[in-house]
């Protein structure tokens, strides 16, 4: 495996840890999705939007409100930006992907 690869799957792993954290911090959000602005659904306006990522498909259960929801959104966004101050790579890496709680 060249260096690169070793370095992307590094930061892959990393990323993917850190949002698992999301999930054990947050026991009522299952689902989540991380965008750009060409994922942006036809009755969003990009050009209203900043920033290079977006969160979509939060799904909470239950869902208890505005307050828990914000909440939510904030440690995920949270999340990400850290992710990507620490690793511009993960940028690429998030773009386009659903995290989804996995029981076992």
């Amino acid at each position: 495996m060249a260096a690169r690869e070793r370095t992307i799957r590094t930061i892959e792993e990393r990323v993917y840890r850190r949002t698992e954290s999301v999930f054990v911090r947050c026991p009522e959000l299952f689902r989540f999705s991380v965008r750009d602005r060409s994922g942006l659904p036809d009755h969003i306006d990009p050009t209203t939007l900043a920033g290079e990522l977006f969160i979509f498909e939060i799904a909470l259960a239950p869902r208890l409100g505005k307050v828990q929801y914000d909440e939510v959104y904030d440690a995920i966004a949270a999340t990400i930006t850290a992710a990507v101050s620490s690793w511009p790579q993960a940028k690429d890496l998030l773009r386009g992907k659903t995290f989804v709680r996995y029981l076992h």
